[in-house]
């Protein structure tokens, strides 16, 4: 089982989404830009390897432009060396990358022209993928569009759109459930005429099904849409943001909702794509807990743990941040931990936390700024409407004077 996540990384400041106007299009930026994604396109595969991460979704954007009208560059073969050093990356490592079209790509559109410009994107996809030399479990995900007024109608276009695709994005396309319109058994219909994967995504699952079922059942219909070729079965999870609108992704992945999830598709062959807000650092804490379950840990990965989240905790209320000390110093299992630090980084930041904690973030700086950056430190602090500015300033400075500790943690990150 691979558990992953999608795009842009928390834990590296490396990036693959920069973008291009029509513009300032030209081939000298376009290609500088894309150098700039594709370095970091690796540095974010070895930053996923060293927190045992193989399951990744790839940025549609790392191509700038790519499918427009004005992109007439050969970018595979400018780059045709770099893409397939990543490639062989990618394989070595034993991972499985991903992409996802966005909204605006639309295979069973009303409108022609809105279908020739998605199948342009899905091939554009289907170039990069090809580009990386990846097999066809690297897969492409779409959603079966708009339901135009009527579903039955809007499916068969997509069935008759998809004979237009070429055999590489064939090879490699799955569709998904969706949380409005197309529920799983409308994708599995769809799935039976053109044979091709289905992606079980349980949070638009929750907000769009016509008959209860459970999990268990669905997961048994899913698994006979995939064969040996496309890889294992990959299933997208995510939870409800309970101060967002219905459907609307959480800000972390709660362990105790994601263990039963868990039990609940064990018995499948599958990879977990997490769609959640702070992206790899959930996905290292639920591979630290899938690949440490029931086993005795070595309190060093919990310490290891506790320190990314100890300045977390402590600007909620210092009182949590020594209650999970205690926790620690008396070997309580990842599981407890985790448990701990779920809920209360659901709490809201108290000021007085806020203070204490950015003071002892700024105390592994201090002696290291200058005065004039010690008194806009100073300044800032003064005032609690600017708590974003305060942190920050402060992240600038933990870079510039290299304070490894604290930037490695996870205080920036919520």
């Amino acid at each position: 089982m691979k558990i992953g996540y999608a795009c842009l990384p928390l834990t590296t400041n490396a990036k693959t989404n920069r973008r291009l106007t029509i513009k300032k299009f030209s081939e000298k930026v376009f290609l500088e830009l894309l150098a700039e994604n594709l370095i970091d396109l690796r540095r974010i595969l070895e930053n996923n390897e060293l927190y045992n991460i193989k399951l990744f979704r790839i940025s549609s954007d790392i191509v700038p432009l790519a499918s427009h009208s004005i992109n007439q560059v050969p970018w595979h073969k400018h780059f045709q060396k770099e893409l397939s050093e990543i490639g062989e990356y990618i394989k070595k490592c034993d991972m499985r990358v991903s992409m996802h079209p966005g909204q605006y790509t639309v295979l069973n559109a009303e409108k022609e022209e809105i279908v020739i410009n998605a199948i342009k994107d899905l091939e554009y996809h289907a170039l990069l993928l090809d580009s990386l030399g990846v097999d066809s479990s690297n897969k492409i995900i779409l959603h079966i569009g708009g339901g135009y007024g009527d579903k039955i109608a809007a499916m068969n276009r997509f069935i008759k759109n998809f004979e237009r695709l070429s055999n590489s994005v064939k090879n490699r396309l799955v569709i998904e459930n969706d949380d409005k319109t197309f529920n799983i058994d409308d994708v599995l219909f769809v799935s039976s005429e053109i044979n091709i994967p289905v992606i079980f995504d349980n949070l638009h699952h929750e907000c769009n099904h016509v008959v209860e079922k459970p999990i268990n059942e669905i997961m048994k219909n899913v698994a006979k849409t995939w064969k040996d070729k496309d890889g294992n079965i990959k299933v997208h999870y995510s939870q409800q943001n309970d101060d967002k609108q219905v459907g609307a992704h959480s800000n972390s992945i709660v362990v105790k909702e994601f263990l039963k999830y868990y039990d609940e598709v064990k018995e499948f062959n599958l990879d977990i794509m997490l769609e959640v807000k702070d992206k790899d650092i959930s996905a290292i804490k639920c591979n630290i807990l899938v690949d440490n379950m029931g086993k005795k840990l070595k309190n060093t990965i919990i310490e290891k743990q506790w320190a990314k989240y100890k300045y977390v905790l402590m600007e909620r209320n210092y009182k949590y941040y020594k209650a999970c000390s205690k926790l620690v110093k008396e070997h309580c299992s990842i599981e407890e931990f985790y448990a701990y630090t779920d809920e209360i980084i659901g709490y809201d930041v108290e000021s007085g936390g806020f203070i204490n904690t950015a003071e002892h973030v700024w105390g592994y700086v201090k002696n290291h700024v200058n005065e004039k950056e010690k008194n806009h430190f100073e300044k800032l602090i003064l005032d609690m409407t600017r708590k974003d500015k305060v942190k920050l300033y402060l992240k600038k400075l933990c870079e510039k004077y290299n304070a490894e500790y604290i930037i490695n943690s996870y205080y920036f990150n919520y």
